[in-house]
């Protein structure tokens, strides 16, 4: 059976975040999307809904004094969803209370959300894609012969 590392591919350049003066690996794979709906206590696509209207309500700036409750569970989500998936094997409500409410959070946020923002997928993009048959919808053609209607 083959390995990565045999095709010259190497993973290592694993995006980290420092908490508390440490160092925590964060990745974004589809085992994240089952982490963020479980502590979203909803479907990853409710969330990624949400985390849309949020950035562009916020014009993609977000600062730690304009948050509002629902920001803030998209925020905890995303970064729970990260950290667990990095590695860190630990309940959410081990990871919210090792957070707490400090200014980092912000700061931990845009790093997952710079990883997010690169490796995020949508249905938007598979529509755009000429490969997937099951998205395209049939174009008309334009020379149709019309039939002769009964009388």
């Amino acid at each position: 059976m083959a390995k990565l590392a045999d095709y010259g591919i190497v993973i290592s350049d694993t995006p980290t975040v420092t908490i508390q003066g440490h160092q925590f690996p964060i990745l974004l794979t589809m085992e994240t999307m089952e982490y963020i709906a479980d502590v979203y206590d909803d479907d990853y696509s409710k969330f990624e809904a949400d985390i849309n209207e949020m950035i562009n309500k916020s014009g993609g700036r977000i600062s730690s004094k304009d948050l509002s409750a629902s920001d803030l569970k998209i925020m905890r989500a995303l970064i729970y969803g990260m950290l667990r998936t990095g590695g860190l094997e630990e309940t959410p409500e081990t990871i919210f209370k090792f957070l707490g409410m400090s200014a980092t959070i912000v700061e931990i946020y845009g790093a997952c959300m710079e990883v997010f923002a690169k490796q995020n997928f949508q249905v938007e993009d598979l529509k755009k894609s000429k490969k997937p048959q099951d998205y395209q919808t049939p174009k008309k053609r334009k020379n149709q012969k019309k039939k002769p209607q009964r009388k």
